[in-house]
Parts: structure tokens; sequence; C-alpha cells
């Protein structure tokens, strides 16, 4: 038992160390190749593994490692060719198929590997990185270029542009030069995206070279993959303002406002923003058509700190270009809530506030203005005044209300509210608000109370007019 035992463990072993071996090993590398132009098809398959050494024009396999192969399979113009390259004890062996048979592989296998080994290396990633260095310290960008134009595959075309600038030190001129061919040889958004990414800093030295990287990014139609980039280059590289601009201009070919929002939120979020990029910034927030993305933004800015009096009347200006009543009403109160309203910009900011349709929401925000501190004396004036475009009796009404129960008014300011509530033209809202005032106020200064008698005067209703006497005459025997 104990035996059998023992030979059940020992097979379990070897078969756990089998498992364990197979998936460590590297898995075969298999690209296929489709073509077909000139009413010539052709259907070209790699397989690989191991290590290969080529020689230097990438015509022959020089050397592979224990176990390594290399297999080609072609079929064009109804013809099949496969050739398979392998190693035995260290010496490379070549077997070249004809269709189904097996010929000698000298001199027909060769001639056709010399053909097809250089096409078959480009378009596999068969020693990419060690191949793109090899073209550039020989042929300079020059040859790289010409190289990445012979190469069908995008994929491969950004690993070799990536390559390039991940082993090379490139100067100006070659820099020009290659900023000038790969976006072109490139049509996948994503695939170019990924240098962009990457590398940008490599073309950031100079006003001259940015400029033609800035440029370059048109060549992205991809409105995300674009964002994607220019939040790298904000990201990685400290811009001054010349770069800056160019930053900023490289926006307009994003046509999701989102997506320009986005950006434009995580410039301003930057310390190192300055008050020069952040009015030009501000020009480009003008431009997004959502007033949801344009309010965000704008109360992005008012939250945050070390705006100057110019970059606080360039945001009310810009609220202008919102149309939404809810979007202005939230910027409004965030600039009242941030303390940022002043006398200084309180035309502005009045003329923003103007351009609220609803009583409601117009209301609401000079009822906030009540017991706003910084707009000083004036502040009671200015309420009255604003108080003319509001439309609604009952939103009148209880605007004048609050203005009579939160502040601590002057016999002077009690009779403007007085003169400014026969704006009312309701008989119930006016009588109802003249009750209030007249238990509020001091009915024994005749001024006062001469105000308020005359007041009725314009309430038409028997019945509410009845009501407020009695209250104005109570109240006045009372005291």
């Amino acid at each position: 038992m104990k035996k059998l035992l023992l030979f059940i463990t020992l097979i379990f072993a070897v078969l756990l160390n089998a498992t364990f071996s197979s998936l460590a090993a590297e898995p075969d590398k298999e690209v296929s190749i489709t073509r077909n132009s000139n009413w010539n098809f052709e259907k070209l398959k790699i397989s690989t593994n191991g290590d290969l050494t080529f020689n230097d024009n990438y015509t022959d396999v020089i050397s592979l490692s224990e176990d390594a192969y290399l297999k080609i399979s072609m079929v064009s113009f109804g013809m099949k060719r496969k050739l398979y390259i392998s190693s035995d004890e260290g010496r490379v062996v070549y077997r070249y198929f004809e269709g189904s048979k097996e010929i000698n592989f000298e001199p027909k296998g060769r001639e056709w590997m010399k053909e097809i080994l250089p096409d078959v290396i480009r378009n596999s990633g068969l020693d990419l990185e060690n191949r793109v260095n090899k073209i550039y310290q020989k042929k300079g960008v020059t040859g790289f270029l010409s190289e990445l134009e012979e190469t069908d595959s995008d994929y491969y075309r950004s690993k070799m542009v990536s390559y390039l600038l991940k082993n090379n030190e490139l100067k100006k001129p070659e820099l020009q030069s290659l900023l000038r061919e790969f976006p072109y040889r490139i049509n996948s958004d994503y695939e170019l995206s990924q240098i962009y990414k990457k590398y940008n800093s490599a073309f950031l030295v100079d006003m001259e070279l940015s400029t033609e990287f800035f440029n370059s990014l048109e060549e992205l139609s991809s409105d995300y993959e674009l964002s994607q980039v220019l939040k790298s280059v904000y990201k990685l590289n400290d811009l001054d303002n010349g770069k800056f601009s160019l930053f900023i201009g490289a926006f307009d070919e994003i046509s999701s406002d989102y997506e320009k929002s986005n950006l434009m939120k995580l410039a301003l979020n930057d310390d190192r923003l300055t008050s020069e990029q952040l009015t030009e910034l501000l020009e480009q927030v003008e431009d997004l058509s959502s007033d949801y993305e344009k309010s965000q933004i704008i109360k992005s800015l008012l939250r945050g700190h070390g705006l100057s009096t110019k970059n606080i009347n360039d945001i009310i200006r810009l609220s202008h270009s919102i149309s939404s009543d809810y979007e202005i009403t939230q910027i409004v109160n965030s600039i009242i809530e941030s303390g940022m309203l002043n006398k200084a910009n309180l035309d502005l900011f009045n003329e923003l506030v103007e351009e609220i349709s609803s009583d409601y929401s117009y209301t609401g925000i000079l009822k906030d203005l009540i017991e706003y501190e910084k707009l000083g004396t004036e502040r009671f004036d200015f309420l009255l005044e604003a108080s003319e475009n509001i439309s609604s009796n009952y939103e009148l009404s209880r605007f004048y209300h609050e203005l009579l129960y939160r502040r601590e008014l002057s016999i002077d300011q009690q009779l403007s509210l007085i003169e400014k509530a026969r704006n009312i033209s309701s008989n119930y809202e006016l009588a109802k608000f003249l009750m209030e005032a007249s238990q509020k106020m001091d009915l024994d200064n005749d001024k006062i109370y001469e105000a308020l008698v005359n007041a009725t005067q314009d309430i038409s209703s028997e019945y509410e007019y009845g009501k407020v006497m009695k209250v104005i005459y109570t109240h006045r025997k009372d005291r």
C-alpha cells in the first residue's frame, strides 16, 4: 500500500511540474498579414518563439536560442510556400516547402528568404527595438523614416517612433524631420496618441519646435485622444506663456465641450496658472456651447483664491454668455458666497443679475444681498432700485418684507421702502405688506404715518383698504 501511495505521489509531482513548466514557457508569437492590391491576394503567417539573431540587413538568421524557431508561410497567386528555421545543437537549420513538397533550401529557398525576410521582420515586430537603434545609428532619421514608411502596421510604426525617442538623443533638426513625418504615417488615433502622451516633452524644447508639435496634433481626429494628449502635455511640462498659448489654441481642434471643459478644469486647478494665462483661458471658456460645462468651470474658478479684480470682472463678463437662468443663478450665488462682489464690480454684477428672467431666482439673490456688508451703506438703495425688476407681486411683497425685518432701517429708508411698495399692483399683496409695515415701523413719526396712509390710496379693494386702515389706526393709537 505504501509503495502504491509513493508511486501515485511521484506521478502527481511529475504532472504538476510539467504543468508549471508549460505555464512558465514563453508562448508562441503569431502574426498574420493579408494584402490585396493590384489583383494580387497575399496571405502571410509568421510564427516564432525564443531568441533569434539576424544579420545586419535582416536577410538571414545567424543564430537561435535552444528550442527557438521561425516559421514563415505565404500564399500568393495560389502558390504556397513555407520556410521553417530552427536550431540543432547550435547550428541553424533551414527547411523550405513549395506547396506540400519539401525541396532543397539552396538556392531557391535562400533566394525567397532574402526576398521575404526583411518584410516579415518589418511587419511582425521581430527584433524591433534593436532594429530601430541600428537603423538610426547607421542611416539617421532619414533612414528611420524610410523604414517607417515601409512598415504596414500602425502598432509597429508607433512602437518604432517610441523606441527611437526612448533610446536616442535627437537634435532639433532631427526632431523637426521626425515631427513632419510620423504623425502622417500613423492612421490610428490611439497609436499616435501613445507617442504624443509619452514623449511630448522631447518636442517642447523651444517655441519653434513647440509650434510644429501643436500644429501636428490636428492629425488626431478623436476628441478623447487629443484631450488625453493635451492633459499629458500640461502635466509633464511647465508651460511658459508662449507655450501655454499654443496649448490653449489646440482646444480649437476639440469639438466636445465635455473634453474641453475637463482640460480647462485641469489648468484652472493648478497653482502654476498665471493671471495672464487665466485671462487667455477664460476667452476659450466663452466658446463652449454648453451652459452647464461653462457654469461648472466658472464655479470652479470662484472656489479658488488669488483672483485679481480684472479676473473677477472677466468672470462676470464671461457669465453673460450663459443663457440658462439656473446656471446664472448658481454663478451669482457663488460670487456672493465667495465674497468677490464689491462696490467696484457692482454695476457689472447687476447687469448679470438683470439677465435672470425668473422672479423667484432674482428675488432670492436680492435677499442674499440684504446682509452683504461689502456693499456698505449703498446696499439698501441698490436693493430698492433692483427690486423694480421684479414683476411678481408676491415676490415683490416678500422681498420688501425681508428688507423690513432683516435690517434696522433709518427713517429715510423706511419712507423709501413705503414709497417703493406702491409698485405692488395686487390689492392683497400691497395690503399685506402695509399691515406688516404698520406693525414694524414707528407710527409715532408723522412722516411714516402719512406715508403709510398715502400708500393705502393705491388699494382699490374696499375690503383690503379697510383691513389696512384698521391696523394703522390701531397701532397709531396703541403708541
